[in-house]
């Protein structure tokens, strides 16, 4: 009898989980999700070694309004990846 209440508290457990997650009715809305998130982490990460190693090997000739240009247009470029990356989703 017990066996049976357990199982019983499991599958209604899974079922809260599929509700809760959505993962029943539309599984890719979650992995596109997971792929936007993924994107925004390797374009933040990816712009972050683009400044260190331009600091380390380029800014040294050129000067500090023209390094602070290249920040800035780095950004920028960072910006609207990953604004594009989340724009569908945020219209949806």
């Amino acid at each position: 009898m017990r066996a049976e209440s357990l199982s019983g508290q499991r599958i209604k457990s899974e079922e809260r989980a599929q509700t809760f997650f959505n993962t029943s009715e539309d599984s890719s809305t979650v992995n596109n999700i997971g792929n936007r998130v993924v994107g925004t982490v390797v374009a933040f990460f990816g712009w972050l070694a683009f400044v260190v190693l331009y600091l380390a090997f380029y800014a040294p000739n050129f000067s500090f309004w023209q390094s602070l240009a290249v920040f800035i247009a780095s950004g920028s470029i960072v910006i609207i990846i990953v604004a594009a990356l989340w724009i569908k989703w945020a219209l949806h």
